[in-house]
């Protein structure tokens, strides 16, 4: 019975989360100035085998991932082993587990032994900081060890339960938190399916080989419905690069953590250790590089709310089919199974078909990435793509769907994540001729990590500057804002660089993320170019994804014929009413990705055509 109620706790508060809703634990978890300089001598001190593999290390041990490299973060969220660097319930147990063996070594009495073992445990989530996997994972076995100390004992899948509403309660915004709920689907796929799973596959292979395909497996497909909201599509190597990786987990784990205490009081061997546990993380990036090539490492699923119910559907049945109280349903269970895959395959199917419609005298495509943007303009064979999105498989996937293997102009309005942060989705297998870049001063890591890309890549970059243009096939195209170093701005989007493409019979204008006291410099400095582009049939990317920060004056003066919100999934309320009114009563048809997905639009007869592919809500 707790099991539903903790679940309908949970759904009640997702439901009636207000927008922009957030962890209050995370927003106000105090940073701690002994554990913060641990943290920090570790990182610096750790050694690797390769850059990668010492990134590697940290996120085993202590869950950072801003050391990765885009390229390495990107393969691993390919093969769906990213959470490997996201603190759960095994680098707990591994920790606990070790420290209960050696007190026990020592001849401590079993109290002392829980006790110090919940000491340590509480010690590593002060050092690895307000994850919403370890806080789970931390409240569960809190949950889990005073039953044992108790004497009484709970099925792990009622302390989950209890953990989760404890959790709810005192912080509702986890509600919404993605991490959360991927390590609480997870631990239910692992505490539900894997045994009777391993159970099964034990008949076929050996006992080790059939745990990993289990538990890899069993965790995969509870989170599936969760994952889908991220992006559609399904890793198909998942569970083995999982079960190839499995066996260095844990003594990197347990090497990095031993690193970790050696930081402050033995420094050099604190190098030493985390040099011999990068050579374990070293294999894991050989995996994730090489398996993350092969043919179809991620499938495309049906995209949207339809997706999710489908991928819901399909995972309650299979807990169904592993319930020992409903064995006399299964018959039943199974044919709805192959019933649900079946329509998920064929709408799959229908899905990328509609893809392909998208080859065609197409001029313009918005590429649904989710949260972020990334639009491709086409003329005469000459394509340019304005912003990346946030991770690279959405944006890769949409170009090689149009078939795009070269990029003439790239335009990277500025270096917000879902603007950026997908660069090497445009990079990988294409030749890209010039890129234009904000010169706004900006120090962020992914600033750095996009300019080596694109040298990398032997990409021309060049700062983009109000007046810079140039042609794109029948197009001319012109930098609107902001100029050189963006002195005017006073943040990143209020840098965002502006890019209007204009032809005899149409225009196209990118707002990135430039908000309402930019758009009014906009008007007030290039009112001419914008005038232009109002008096011919206008395709409008809407500003920072419709956010309520917009110019009314702007949308009236532009009057554009269509408004493309780019958006996905987000806590922030985005596209806002605000927006979709404004831009309704200019006159413009609205287009949103995230109920349509990708958008094609084509010029005919003087009056844009649209077509959708990405969803079947079109």
């Amino acid at each position: 019975m707790i099991i539903f109620v903790a679940a309908a706790y949970w759904m009640i508060l997702w439901v009636t989360a207000l927008p922009g809703s957030a962890s209050q634990i995370k927003l106000s978890y105090p940073r701690i100035e002994f554990i913060e300089g641990l943290r920090a001598v570790f990182l610096f001190r750790a050694q690797g085998v390769t850059p990668d593999a010492k990134a590697l290390v940290g996120g085993l041990a202590i869950g950072e991932r801003e050391l990765l490299s885009l390229e390495m973060a990107q393969n691993m969220k390919t093969l769906s082993l990213t959470h490997l660097v996201a603190v759960s319930g095994a680098n707990l147990a591994i920790i606990m587990g070790v420290v209960y063996l050696l007190t026990a070594a020592l001849g401590l009495a079993r109290n002392t032994r829980f006790v110090t073992a919940f000491l340590v445990m509480f010690a590593y989530v002060l050092v690895v900081g307000p994850e919403s996997s370890v806080l789970r994972a931390a409240t569960m076995a809190t949950f889990v060890a005073i039953g044992l100390w108790l004497g009484r004992g709970t099925k792990p899948i009622i302390s989950l339960a209890w953990a989760v509403i404890f959790l709810l309660a005192i912080d509702p915004g986890l509600a919404t938190d993605f991490g959360f709920a991927l390590s609480a689907l997870a631990t239910v796929g692992l505490l539900t399916m894997a045994v009777p799973i391993y159970n099964w596959l034990c008949r076929f292979m050996p006992k080790l080989i059939a745990l990993g395909i289990a538990a890899s497996f069993s965790a995969q497909l509870a989170t599936t419905p969760v994952l889908l909201m991220l992006q559609p599509s399904i890793p198909v190597y998942s569970v083995l690069a999982n079960l190839i990786v499995e066996p260095v987990v844990a003594p990197v784990t347990v090497l990095g953590i031993l690193a970790l205490i050696l930081a402050y009081p033995l420094p050099f061997l604190s190098s030493a250790v985390s040099y011999l546990a990068s050579i374990g993380t070293w294999w894991i990036t050989l995996v994730a590089n090489e398996v993350s090539t092969w043919p179809a490492a991620r499938v495309h699923f049906v995209a949207g709310p339809a997706g999710i119910v489908l991928a819901a559907l399909i995972v309650l049945l299979c807990l169904g089919l592993y319930q020992r109280r409903l064995v006399k349903y299964r018959p039943g269970l199974s044919i709805s199974l192959v019933a649900v895959l079946l329509l998920s395959a064929s709408w799959s199917t229908i899905d990328q078909i509609r893809y392909q419609g998208f080859e065609g005298a197409w001029q313009v495509v918005n590429c649904d990435v989710g949260q972020g943007d990334a639009l491709v303009i086409r003329s005469q064979g000459v394509v340019a793509l304005v912003d990346v999105g946030r991770e690279s498989d959405p944006v890769d996937k949409c170009l090689d769907n149009l078939n795009i293997s070269r990029i003439d102009l790239l335009v990277i309005t500025h270096f917000d994540a879902d603007h950026a942060g997908g660069i090497y989705g445009a990079l990988d297998g294409r030749r890209v001729k010039t890129a234009v870049i904000s010169g706004f001063a900006d120090d962020r890591p992914l600033v750095s990590l996009v300019e080596t890309a694109l040298a990398q890549s032997e990409v021309e970059v060049l700062t983009g500057f109000a007046g810079m243009g140039g042609k794109l096939g029948e197009l001319n195209w012109k930098v609107l804002a902001p100029t050189a170093k963006a002195t005017e701005a006073k943040d990143s989007n209020d840098a965002s660089v502006i890019v209007a493409f204009t032809g005899e019979d149409y225009g196209v204008l990118a707002l990135g993320d430039l908000g309402a006291a930019g758009q009014t410099r906009l008007m007030r400095n290039a009112g001419g170019a914008l005038s232009e582009l109002a008096n011919r049939p206008l395709l409008l990317k809407v500003a920072h994804h419709g956010s309520a920060d917009q110019s009314s004056q702007l949308f009236d003066l532009l009057s554009a014929d269509v408004a493309i919100f780019s958006v996905g999934q987000n806590p922030y309320g985005h596209p806002t009413k605000k927006a979709l009114d404004q831009a309704a009563v200019s006159g413009s048809i609205i287009v949103r990705t995230d109920e349509l997905g990708s958008v094609a639009f084509r010029f005919e007869g003087q009056a844009w055509k649209i077509s959708s592919a990405g969803k079947l809500t079109a």
